[in-house]
């Protein structure tokens, strides 16, 4: 005589492990985002309407988004990011992956969600390229609960911080001479596009983890990425004609609007004696808590290092053609060790630091050394 099994309780993200994301859970995703602010002197809320999955598909050749179910079956109660890119390593092509987006909705923290993630983030790295693939990651700065988890608690794979990211935003106010040096600075055109391929080809080497670029797929990723063309590139040539670098000046608002949830009273005070001159200078004052950022972010940013002039150029190009437009700020991120920071100096950025770390599926990355170059990290796509 047999009896039945006794029932089995309500499914918990306890016995639910991760899973690969749907085009169905494009909802629940953008609701987890929104519940999922960056906080910080500004402290923000990325929105990603109406598509969450539009910056993942930027983010490399192959991607995945896990996700984790909530306490209901259906809810997401978090989610993480991961895809294979093909990148510069100490001046060398090779595949490395990258992890990102994790999320965990706050009802759910401090429980399992943030392990399970991480498990399938090792599951899809290995994947990927094997036990040893360089998985690289960053973490906000000052974000304890992610810091915490560098040394590998629980069995999880530890990673170690190598370099910090700082985003520059630079307020676009009154009007700024542009600079009369050596360079001509123009929005580029189909035509330059092989040239530019050619520019990004002698610099990047140059930069830690900057993607490999050919003109086809330097052209295939421009025409994916919403919002972005070829004439929201600017160029700088020196007066002979040679190109001396570019950068694209990105209006991400068609898939992702920051909404400034708090500023710090450092900030606040900031932003009380900005919004005092705007008016005289013509200059968009910065928006009150819950109200939306409207922001310019920087992009391929191709200069040798030692050329400051001409990434200040190519800012101050970019600067004056928002001004009036409704931008409030211009968003650089630049390795804190890039000699190409000084190009900023003057122009009142505030500082926002993301650190990077790098770990393997097996556990500890053991490769060779990164501090010797400076790392290159597209801002746009966190």
């Amino acid at each position: 005589m047999t009896s039945n099994p006794p029932p089995r309780d309500p499914p918990t993200i306890h016995d639910a492990r991760p899973r690969d994301a749907r085009p169905d859970d494009n909802a629940a995703l953008l609701e987890l985002a929104a519940a999922c602010p960056m906080r910080g002197d500004v402290s923000l809320r990325v929105d990603r309407e109406p598509d969450f999955f539009a910056l993942n598909r930027l983010e490399g050749e192959r991607w995945r988004v896990g996700v984790a179910s909530g306490l209901s079956g259906t809810a997401v109660a978090g989610c993480v990011a991961v895809a294979e890119r093909r990148v510069f390593v100490n001046g060398e092509p090779r595949a490395i992956a990258y992890a990102g987006d994790l999320k965990v909705h706050p009802a759910h923290r401090g429980g399992p969600v943030a392990d399970a993630l991480e498990e399938y983030t090792r599951d899809a790295c290995r994947a990927f390229g094997g036990d040893d693939m360089p998985s690289l990651l960053t973490i906000l700065a000052g974000n304890r609960s992610m810091e915490q988890r560098a040394s590998g608690p629980r069995g999880l794979p530890a990673f170690s911080r190598f370099a910090t990211i700082r985003s520059h935003s630079i307020p676009i106010a009154w009007s700024r001479a542009k600079p009369s040096g050596s360079v001509n600075v123009y929005t580029a055109r189909p035509e330059d596009l092989e040239e530019m391929a050619a520019h990004w080809a002698r610099v990047a080497p140059q930069r830690q983890f900057a993607p490999v670029h050919d003109a086809p797929s330097l052209a295939k990723w421009i025409a994916a990425a919403p919002g972005l063309s070829i004439d929201s590139y600017w160029i700088a040539r020196h007066r002979g004609g040679r190109m001396a670098g570019f950068l694209a000046a990105w209006d991400q608002s068609s898939f992702k609007q920051l909404h400034v949830t708090a500023y710090s009273p450092r900030l606040a005070a900031v932003r009380a004696g900005f919004n005092a001159v705007a008016p005289l200078c013509g200059a968009t004052p910065l928006p009150p808590a819950s109200r939306p950022l409207r922001c310019i972010t920087a992009a391929h940013i191709c200069v040798p290092g030692e050329d400051t002039a001409v990434l200040r150029a190519l800012l101050l190009h970019v600067y004056a053609s928002m001004r009036g437009k409704g931008y409030s700020v211009l968003n650089v991120g630049l390795d804190v060790r890039d000699p190409l920071s000084v190009a900023l100096q003057g122009l009142l950025a505030q500082p926002t630091d993301i650190h990077a770390y790098i770990t393997t599926p097996a556990g500890q990355y053991r490769g060779p050394a990164l501090e010797g170059l400076p790392l290159h990290h597209e801002i746009a796509l966190v």
